[in-house]
């Protein structure tokens, strides 16, 4: 559902009149976060970015990922000990950064008979994990089939031969969310960002480059210019380089993942691992009040997919196998949907064959075209994405750019200091600790406007429903800072409501009325 307002109409006539009339230092294609990283830092660095999205920000591969920030343990099994380190090495940093907005969490993987791996050798391999991570997490821990069972009722213990239990970090709202909310940090540091924007033509000439923009809110275009033009289009990058004319070295291929949103299976807050049929490892992940299934691995040609039948019930076979629950899940269960695939990566003089596919590395690749000026971004992962900031930059560096050293740490949130003050500030207004936290996680510094509207007018502070766990003070701010042109964008990947709550549920409820409200006005 579009929202219609003339505040969001003289908003966005104000940023196409600012961008046509600025020649940028760099542009960027692409708002997932591999972009939203790329603009953060080079805006960090004192470079004049400007960052085009031609759908919602974060609304491709970024909101499609299981939530997890991690250092990949199960690409130990192909001995990627260089891309463990990296993942642990940003995991690290990006949980030190942002101690809100991820959270440790315990993964439980159980094995059995038909598991690859027998529970001892799985043991030294979490525990040789663990010391790759720099032992930044708990430690993990071998587990019998009788405490697997104790810890966790709701896995089928029948076949279980041990398990082990080790850390890794899960994004506490959603991954969309995390992305938008560095894009709001990009564009409080004074990047130029917009959403809704589809870049037509991008033309080199004159030793800059030309851009010819659409705004798909207001059907309205322009033009402007940048010296460096940088790709972060995931699966797209190679369409924004045949308009571009230009090449990559490195070629993607695309693997479909899917995971299922369904009632939540187990309340210890967990992570749940398993092996599916085919020996490769699926999960059981919390998600708000709800429990994510996922993934599946296969190999597709293209980048645009969807679930089908046969997603759904392999997922949900497998899920009740290895789990003993009251009644089986059934489709029926299904609240939600995530699909995308993931852009893998074929390096220079790299073979694409059919039968190594699956053993493609996840790892990223930053390319950088000296005579267009253009940087491309091909595959990466959440967890890596400090990493593909940083090197971002040092591809503008070699360009000739010289860059500023930031005067404080280029990403994170807020220091300890100023949610200190924010919690006592929100305890002197009445609201208890639990939803003062809440506030703070998701808005950060912006939770001080919140309390500023909710001290003038209390009832703003409401929740809206018990399914809708907004205010509309909430509300209010997100819809002054966070790019939001419709309903979709705030219930897919600015919350989790899109995702955890059902389409039925919603329409019924009275909060979800007043959301669309006062979205609208």
């Amino acid at each position: 559902m579009k929202i219609i307002s003339s505040e969001l109409e003289k908003e966005r006539s104000a940023n196409i009149e600012s961008l046509s009339k600025t020649h940028f230092d760099a542009l960027i294609i692409g708002g997932g976060i591999n972009g939203a990283v790329s603009a953060l830092a080079l805006r960090s660095h004192g470079v004049n970015v400007g960052l085009f999205e031609k759908n919602d920000f974060a609304s491709g591969v970024s909101q499609e990922s299981s939530n997890l920030v991690w250092g990949g343990f199960k690409y130990l099994e192909s001995y990627e000990l260089k891309l463990v380190m990296e993942l642990c090495h940003s995991r690290n940093r990006l949980a030190r950064a942002y101690p809100s907005r991820l959270v440790e969490k315990r993964f439980l993987a159980a094995l059995d008979s038909t598991s690859p791996f027998a529970p001892w050798f799985a043991s030294l391999g979490a525990n040789a994990y663990w010391g790759i991570g720099q032992f930044a997490t708990k430690r993990p821990r071998y587990r019998s089939p009788r405490t697997i069972k104790r810890l966790e009722p709701s896995i089928n213990a029948e076949t279980l031969i041990g398990g082990i239990e080790y850390s890794d970090h899960l994004i506490v709202d959603n991954d969309s969310r995390f992305v938008i909310q560095m894009i709001v940090d990009a564009k409080n540091r004074g990047a130029s960002v917009g959403n809704y924007m589809t870049v037509l033509e991008a033309d080199y000439s004159k030793k800059m480059w030309n851009l010819k923009v659409r705004d798909e809110i207001l059907d309205q275009e322009f033009e402007t210019t940048s010296d460096i033009l940088i790709n972060t289009s995931g699966p797209e990058v190679k369409e924004i380089c045949n308009m571009t004319k230009t090449e990559t070295e490195s070629q993607l291929v695309f693997s479909k993942g899917v995971h299922l949103v369904v009632p939540r299976v187990t309340d210890s807050g967990r992570i749940l691992a398993f092996f599916d049929e085919t020996q490769r490892l699926f999960y059981v992940i919390p998600m708000g009040d709800c429990s994510v299934i996922g993934t599946t691995d296969e190999r597709v040609k293209e980048h645009e997919v969807k679930v089908n039948s046969n997603d759904i019930d392999f997922l949900l076979k497998e899920a009740n196998t290895k789990l003993s629950l009251s009644k089986p899940l059934v489709a029926g269960d299904v609240i939600a949907e995530r699909v995308g695939v993931r852009p893998l990566v074929i390096p220079k003089g790299g073979v694409d064959q059919d039968k190594d596919w699956t053993e493609l590395s996840r790892r990223h690749e930053v390319e950088t075209n000296r005579r267009y000026r253009m940087i491309s971004v091909l595959g990466g992962k959440l967890s890596d994405c400090l990493n593909v900031g940083e090197e971002v930059v040092s591809s503008l560096e070699s360009l000739g750019y010289k860059t500023s050293k930031p005067t404080r740490r280029w990403y994170g949130e807020p220091s300890d200091a100023e949610r200190s003050i924010f919690l006592h500030a929100a305890n002197n207004n009445g609201i208890d600790h639990d939803e003062a936290n809440e506030l703070w996680r998701r808005h950060g510094s912006r939770s001080f406007e919140i309390l500023e509207i909710i001290s003038k007018e209390p009832a703003s502070g409401e929740r809206l429903s018990e399914k809708i766990n907004y205010a509309p003070a909430e509300i209010s701010v997100m819809k002054r800072y966070e790019f939001i042109c419709d309903s979709d964008d705030l219930l897919r990947r600015r919350t989790l409501i899109g995702q955890t709550v059902s389409q039925s549920d919603l329409e019924s409820d009275v909060g979800f009325t007043a959301l669309i409200e006062q979205l609208n006005h």
